[in-house]
Order: C-alpha cells, then structure tokens, then sequence
C-alpha cells in the first residue's frame, strides 16, 4: 500500500510538471502571436500615416496648381514639384509627379492635371501612390 502512494505522488508530480510545460508553450505561442499582431498593426499606422501626409501634399498642390495662370499649366511646364518639408520628413523616398492631358469636348478646352505621389516603404516596396486629379478649363477670350 505505502508503495501504491508513493507511485501516485510521483505519477502526479509529473502531471503537474507536463501540464505545466502545455501552459508555457501555449502561452509563449500566444505571445509570439501578440508579437505579430502588434508589428502588423504598427505597420499599418506607418502606411496610414504617410498616406495621410501625402494627400494633404496632393491637396495643397491641387491648390497651388488652381491659381497658375493657364499658360503655365501646360504639359511641358507642370511635370514635378518640390515636396513640402512636412512630405519629406514624413516620406523620404517621395516622388512628386503631374502630368497634363489637353482635353477639347463640345468647343470646350481644358486640362487634366494628374497629381501623384509615389515612394517605397522602408524595405523597399513599391507603395500604391497617392493620386488626385484636377480639371483646369481654359479661360474664355474677350474680343
């Protein structure tokens, strides 16, 4: 009898010490989950962000680009600007483009300046650039 309880306080020890090595390796497995979870996310607020400060760039260019005069927005003229201090800070790889597509429809003619922003993250990948577009008609000539 005495040597039935010593065989079940060991058998039992053991249990303990097995369940307890189950509970570690779930719990590292649920870190190392978190872990993943955690870089992604922050990841994704990198990509937000930049994002964010790119279409504001869009934006104010946008504005920029509605007070040229028309001449000066032709294809030849309006091809890059400079990024903002804010844009460059923000995305040091940022590429600034426009291009200008001359549209004649009913008499009517204007111009289709496309503003985009490219750039790549910091390991290298090419991001989904930040586009807008903006529709310059030409000024009606006084006789």
């Amino acid at each position: 009898m005495k040597a039935m309880r010593q065989f079940r306080s060991r058998h039992q020890a053991g249990a303990t010490l097995l369940e307890c090595t189950v509970a570690l390796f779930v719990l590292s497995l649920a870190m190392l989950a978190l872990a993943q979870l955690v870089t992604a996310a922050s990841g994704q607020r990198r990509l937000t962000m930049a994002r964010s400060v790119a279409l504001q760039e869009l934006a104010n260019q946008a504005e920029r680009v509605a007070a040229l005069p028309w001449d000066d927005t032709a294809a030849e003229k309006l091809t890059t600007w400079q990024p903002s201090a804010e844009l460059a800070a923000a995305i040091p790889t940022a590429a600034c483009r426009a291009t200008v597509a001359d549209e004649v429809a009913a008499g009517v003619t204007a111009r289709r300046i496309r503003l985009e922003i490219a750039w790549a993250d910091a390991a290298g990948r090419e991001q989904q650039p930040a586009t807008l577009t903006v529709w310059r008609h030409r000024p009606e000539v006084q006789p």
